[in-house]
């Protein structure tokens, strides 16, 4: 047995698979977890060029899992393609070349996602640790990685979004895909959700009218920036710093402007004990509940 429970309780279920030649069973608790944090406050700025950059000016690199193992995959799926794939409606098998290269395939893609995860869990309970409060932009992750179109019409014709194939920017959208999901910014951000529910934090999602990379966090005063300036340089009171840095400092300010007003839209408080108030949202889930016998 590997690793060890945190919080213990009454086992309910028992899930015993096989994968990537190996035995692996997971056991689910019935327990109430919890986890030791800090008063402190942080602001996180997500991204490709930096994997996150925090509003205490800590800069954690993007580990690139994907992109480092690119072309070992590449070569294992041109092995795998040489190999007799298997036909059902041909009633041809495959064969054990075939096998054996698709084994190593998903035992290189299996690596990958497994040192995502480990990497992704250490930093998220590296932040919760210190930081009860955890300010980030609500990003459209569904979007942002959506798949360019290919489309053969003129521009005037051409739907938004849509980009004209074997284009370059198609090739750059396909290639700003795979960085944005190599380093898993949508479970990245879950995990740290459900670590900060486990000691009571607080999670609050910065609107994007906020604008937190065309924002100066000193004095709040805003200006379009490209995307090739990494460095933050204010017109109106000299401030510089780090673009990613500069921004999550604007989300920490954001995050401590509201003050006591939690119950904003955009602030979810992660405790699970619910309070009964006066508020019009409470009245309403208690009306659609059914009523007691």
């Amino acid at each position: 047995m590997r690793g060890k429970a945190r919080t213990w309780g009454n086992p309910t279920t028992c899930t015993i698979i096989w994968k990537q030649g190996k035995w692996y069973g997971s056991i689910t608790v019935n327990c109430e977890p919890k986890r030791e944090t800090s008063t402190g406050a942080i602001g996180l700025d997500f991204g490709t060029y930096h994997a996150i950059a925090c509003s205490d000016g800590t800069i954690i690199d993007n580990p690139k899992f994907l992109a480092n193992t690119q072309q070992k995959v590449e070569q294992t799926s041109k092995k795998l393609r040489r190999k007799r794939a298997p036909n059902f409606k041909k009633k041809i098998k495959a064969s054990k070349r075939w096998r054996k290269a698709r084994k190593q395939k998903s035992k290189l893609q299996n690596k990958v996602a497994c040192s995502r995860q480990d990497w992704q869990h250490k930093v998220a309970a590296q932040i919760v640790s210190s930081n009860s409060l955890v300010a980030t932009e609500k990003l459209n992750i569904k979007g942002m990685t959506r798949k360019a179109t290919a489309v053969r019409s003129s521009r005037e014709t051409r739907p938004h979004g849509c980009l004209k194939k074997d284009s370059k920017r198609k090739h750059q959208k396909t290639g700003l895909n795979r960085s944005l999901l190599d380093v898993g910014i949508g479970n990245l951000i879950s995990l740290i959700k459900y670590k900060l529910s486990e000691c009571s934090g607080v999670f609050v999602d910065v609107p994007l009218k906020i604008a937190p990379s065309q924002t100066c966090p000193q004095c709040g005063y805003k200006k379009k920036k490209e995307l090739s300036e990494r460095v933050h340089n204010c017109e109106n009171c000299n401030f510089t710093a780090d673009r990613d840095v500069a921004a999550s400092m604007v989300m920490l300010n954001y995050a401590k402007g509201l003050g006591t007003s939690l119950s904003n839209a955009d602030a979810e408080p992660l405790s699970e004990t619910t309070q009964n108030c006066g508020s019009f949202r409470k009245v309403q889930q208690l009306k659609r509940q059914k009523p007691r016998t």
